[in-house]
């Protein structure tokens, strides 16, 4: 190959291109021609299309006509707004908003040299802006801080692993009008509820917006605002928060006694319906666990006992293992719209997102930005209700705990409850009605005296990653910060199916499936993970319990206090051996 010869196909210019052949660009047109003159509407085009190509010959231009504040008060803010139109309606997608606020960002950067030292761009407002204590995971509220800082609002950002205290002092010392706090996990719900239960107790009713992965508008709207003596919002996105910093000068003003009345009201008849519903179905609740419980099964003996360090992985096959249309549009928020048909969407999918995924991977692969590891292992278990007790042998020390174990009876068959001591103990929660499911009814009870077996997983991708991640962020490259970060999230989860296939494997559980499992594109598998924060174990406080177990600090992971792992790009998992196993919901 000629080394000398360019690559000039830009997937993100082709989509914009693609976007505006399908109308978002006929908004723009109608808008502009109503109000403005054509120095005005090109600069505005530069902002809608994140086109930074000759801006500054436009911007010196305007400079001829307009003040710099004007320039940008009066025409770059009203291209945002017409971006945050398009994104609203679902004709612009995400990474496009993020380039178009990266062209944002250059135009006030450039035309801050012409500003005299007295003079001040539009201040719509001021938020605090920071992820809950403990919590590691930024993407959410850095998204949030890109669209308010690109649309006039002052925003002060705090970072992760924030303390209620220094949100406040913050908040005071800025003047602010409201703190925003973002959060991944369930865990970090329930910081926010302490969070607003502190500020009721110091008598600070300042106005709080709530996003997060786990957090729902319910949640907010029937706990939270009842809760809380000031106002509360529920913000699903980046635009939300946009919508209620613009409304919140007015909303403050309101009196919203009756409106707590109402939610008070909601919130008892949800709590008697569920109290009526278990009443109705608790007489079988025992039969069906005991049923459950009961299920015959074989327990595969592992290769080992204890746990195996992994600090080499095939870095370009484990990219066979992420799941593309959570990729796509989970983490890159490349949605199918009403706007596009099905084939349409799948074009733009084939032509865009995919070659996109294809120079990421490049990328990756050619500056090591990916360092996989993992710890993983094999332990004797029993349950004991919603208890799931862990064994280690008698006799062995501390110091050969976190390593393989020498036992000289191997194969589960031949072990006993008498071999062993408790070492770890989990507690489950079981669910309320339905199924009345509980994790720990998929692992032989203490009282059938056979010993059954639990594998435990942690992998990482190392801090390059998020130390990249970062650098992208502060450097204003926003979309790529985008497509990087949540390429290493979903790169992370598929490092965890890679591993939890390999488990599978040495478990020989591929035998009843009928085929070989087919990483991501297959649906189900015998020896699912369950890692601790999502619905069936939502308790983040068990994932200490994993750390003692595995001791994977020695592959450089941490935990907050609040129990979330660093690097952000970890995951844990227990893995259940049983054929019947699925996942669920214990609340």
């Amino acid at each position: 190959m000629d080394k000398k010869l360019k690559c000039i196909y830009d997937p993100l210019k082709e989509l914009i291109e693609y976007f505006e052949k399908i109308g978002s660009s006929d908004i723009t047109k109608s808008t502009l021609n109503k109000h403005f003159q054509p120095t005005d509407k090109i600069l505005i085009n530069h902002i809608v299309e994140g086109n930074k190509s000759d801006i500054e010959k436009d911007l010196i231009k305007a400079l001829r006509i307009y003040s710099p504040l004007e320039i940008i008060n009066e025409i770059l803010l009203e291209g945002m707004k017409i971006v945050g139109e398009l994104f609203s309606s679902g004709k612009m997608q995400l990474p496009f908003v993020l380039q178009s606020a990266e062209c944002m960002k250059y135009c006030v950067e450039y035309l801050e040299q012409f500003l005299d030292k007295s003079s001040k761009s539009v201040c719509k407002g001021v938020i605090i802006l920071a992820t809950v204590k403990g919590d590691v995971h930024d993407i959410g509220k850095n998204l949030v801080d890109i669209i308010l800082s690109n649309n006039g609002y002052k925003v002060v950002n705090l970072g992760i692993k924030c303390p209620l205290e220094k949100m406040i002092d913050a908040y005071f010392e800025h003047n602010a009008d409201a703190i925003g706090m973002s959060g991944l996990l369930v865990k970090s719900t329930f910081v926010m509820k302490e969070n607003l239960e502190i500020l009721n107790k110091r008598n600070l009713n300042i106005p709080v917006i709530l996003g997060g992965a786990a957090l729902t508008r319910k949640f907010v709207e029937t706990e939270l605002r009842t809760l809380y003596n000031g106002l509360v919002f529920y913000a699903k996105d980046a635009f939300d928060g946009l919508k209620y910093m613009s409304k919140i000068p007015d909303i403050r003003k309101e009196d919203i006694s009756n409106r707590t009345k109402e939610f008070i009201y909601v919130k008892n008849i949800i709590i008697e319906k569920e109290i009526s519903d278990d009443n109705k179905i608790s007489i079988s609740k025992e039969e069906i666990i005991r049923n459950r419980v009961n299920t015959e099964c074989n327990i595969p003996t592992p290769p080992f006992w204890g746990c195996r360090i992994v600090e080499q992985f095939p870095v370009e096959k484990i990219f066979d293992y992420i799941n593309e249309k959570i990729l796509f549009a989970g983490r890159w928020k490349i949605n199918k719209t009403k706007d596009i048909s099905e084939k349409e969407y799948n074009n733009l999918i084939n032509t865009v997102a995919k070659p996109k995924l294809r120079e990421l991977k490049s990328q990756v692969i050619g500056k090591n930005l990916f360092t996989p590891k993992a710890i993983y292992g094999y332990y004797p278990c029993n349950s004991e209700k919603e208890d799931l007790i862990i064994y280690k042998p008698k006799s062995i020390k501390d110091d050969k705990l976190f390593s393989e174990w020498e036992i000289k009876k191997r194969n589960i068959k031949e072990l006993k409850q008498s071999d062993f001591v408790e070492w770890k103990s989990i507690k489950f929660p079981r669910q309320k009605s339905g199924s009345f499911l509980c994790i720990s009814d998929y692992f032989k009870p203490i009282e059938s005296e056979l010993i059954d077996l639990i594998p435990i997983q942690i992998v990482t991708l190392g801090h390059k990653a998020t130390e990249y991640s970062n650098e992208l962020y502060k450097q204003n490259k926003y979309q790529e910060y985008l497509f990087f970060h949540g390429l290493a999230i979903e790169y992370t989860e598929a490092l965890a199916d890679y591993l939890n296939e390999q488990i599978r494997k040495e478990l020989n559980l591929f035998k009843d499936e009928g085929k070989e499992y087919q990483g991501a594109e297959k649906k189900f598998h015998q020896g699912i993970r369950f890692s601790f924060g999502y619905p069936a174990c939502p308790d983040l406080e068990n994932t200490q319990i994993i750390f003692d177990i595995l001791m994977p600090e020695r592959i450089g992971i941490t935990l907050t206090e609040e129990f979330q792992m660093v690097p952000e790009q970890s995951t844990n998992a227990i893995i259940i051996h049983r054929k019947d196993a699925k996942y669920f919901s214990a609340g």
